[in-house]
């Protein structure tokens, strides 16, 4: 009986042996999925993705412009926050600011410094006239419509919407925008105490034509201190004519000569630039139809890369983001298309690795669908990303504007790299009211900002399967469980086995 029990003992000890073996294979082989694309809840229809900034406290915060009230001729678009939680998913939109002139507000950039006070730039106006405008808040209170300060004006604004804000961290700021004081072009403005006062604008790039004009600005810091800008310049077709590229040292507020990386002459030509600094080089993409370009310098601008195509995609889907996570590993995320029957439209991302892009995977892809009425559209469009906490990446995109539209789409993925500490924003000091270098003379009553109650974050449990999904411990924790089983039966099987022997 005991050589019987020992052939049993073994039999198992060599079977736990190959499970353990086969659930440690799986686990490693198992991708890490995104979760399933949902809507953002409470977005209006026709809002377009939002300006994102993360924080070291498990927390993105999205600002986007949404109109309010359904009277056409009362209603009034505002920039409205929420944020976003892996825990708690996304609280319920609250209008925080209200263009003091025309009713109409447009959110254009966003900066959250060391101090954790956020700061951010909107549109206030139309295409006949409009002004930048000026804002700030602690991130601990950037959903109390009554902790964001006076808009101040900037400048007078030039059309379409274009404005960012950026800082090193030490209390030096710019903003960067389209204007039209000298000439159509981008100016810029600075504040070296945090924002409390600003400087006179002056002039960055102009384009020194009435039918030219910036569109599409990306601002990008670095470890070196310096800004990286990027912009397209475009005719009042829509069609795109250059790509720039400049840096800042905003030390001294002193910009480097820009740099054209591409200029066409017809078409509809080069569009929607991004640009990060990642490991002493700066990278640059941009759509030159119907592909994504991407060049590269390693002296801080002065030479680049030839342009090269990495994938395969074709067509022109908005914006692209650049991402880098805690392990140093650098994102790009896009929208477009791979050519085929049907054609396959998606949002797509790929990982810069052993000095290439790896092969793109899907965020979400299949045939598109056109729908001018409900909203059941799909072309995934303007593709914003974010990573928090150093190891989850989120991305947003909308549809295609060609189409009715049917709101703003996430998803995120859990990333294999480590998550950063949790680091609070330390006390700020008391600051003195911001001081505006501008003042128009709005032609309408200003509007005042209500309150909001306190966010709510959505849940659910279809949430909850959407986080255990992008988990990549999910697979070794399911092939622990035949282990687990296998280990109580042993166990038994002894016990058993012991009770006879006596």
């Amino acid at each position: 009986m005991k050589q019987q029990h020992l052939f049993y003992y073994l039999v198992g000890a060599f079977m736990l042996l190959l499970i353990m073996g086969a659930g440690q294979k799986a686990a490693a082989q198992q991708p890490i999925q995104w979760s399933p694309a949902q809507r953002i809840p409470d977005f209006e229809t026709g809002t377009w993705p939002p300006v994102m900034v993360a924080d070291q406290n498990r927390t993105v915060h999205a600002f986007s412009s949404q109109w309010l009230g359904e009277d056409e001729e009362e209603s009034v678009r505002a920039i409205m926050y929420n944020r976003w939680t892996l825990e708690q998913g996304w609280s319920t939109p609250i209008d925080i600011l209200l263009s003091p002139f025309k009713n109409d507000a447009r959110m254009t950039g966003a900066f959250l410094d060391d101090m954790g006070m956020i700061h951010v730039t909107f549109f206030g106006g139309d295409n006949t006239e409009a002004y930048i405008y000026y804002s700030r808040a602690l991130a601990v209170n950037a959903d109390r419509a009554t902790a964001w300060s006076t808009p101040i004006p900037v400048d007078a604004a030039g059309d379409p919407e274009l404005a960012g804000i950026i800082g090193d961290g030490r209390g030096n700021l710019a903003i960067v925008y389209s204007g039209k004081r000298d000439g159509l072009g981008l100016y810029t403005i600075y504040s070296t105490d945090g924002g409390d006062t600003w400087t006179d604008p002056t002039a960055t790039f102009l384009t020194y034509s009435k039918d030219l004009f910036p569109v599409i600005l990306r601002l990008s810091p670095s470890q070196s201190g310096w800004i990286n800008a990027v912009w397209d310049v475009r005719n009042s077709e829509g069609q795109g004519r250059q790509i720039n590229y400049a840096r800042l040292n905003l030390d001294d507020g002193q910009w480097s000569e820009p740099t054209e990386l591409s200029a066409v002459e017809a078409g509809y030509g080069v569009l929607n630039p991004a640009v990060i600094e990642y490991r002493d080089t700066v990278f640059v993409s941009y759509n030159q139809t119907p592909k994504i370009v991407i060049r590269r310098s390693s002296d801080g601008g002065q030479t680049w890369t030839e342009p090269v195509e990495p994938f395969r995609h074709v067509g022109v889907n908005g914006i692209m983001s650049f991402a880098t996570d805690s392990s140093d590993k650098l994102h790009l995320l896009w929208a477009q298309r791979i050519s085929g029957s049907p054609d396959i439209h998606g949002t797509w991302h790929s990982v810069w690795q052993d000095g290439r892009w790896s092969e793109p995977e899907a965020v979400v892809s299949g045939p598109p669908v056109r729908d001018l009425e409900g909203d059941q559209a799909f072309d995934p469009f303007e593709v914003r990303a974010v990573v928090s906490q150093g190891n989850i990446l989120l991305v947003t995109w909308r549809m295609d504007p060609g189409l009715k539209g049917n709101g703003v789409w996430y998803s995120y993925i859990s990333l294999s790299s480590p998550e950063l500490p949790l680091a609070p924003f330390p006390t700020p000091p008391v600051t003195p009211s911001v001081e505006s270098v501008f003042t128009p003379t709005p032609s309408s009553p200003t509007p005042t900002s209500t309150p909001k109650p306190a966010f709510e974050f959505q849940s659910s449990d279809r949430a909850s399967a959407a986080e255990m999904a992008g988990n990549p411990m999910t697979p070794l924790l399911i092939g622990m469980i035949p282990v687990i089983l296998l280990i109580s039966f042993f166990i038994v099987r002894f016990s058993l086995a012991s009770q006879n022997h006596r």
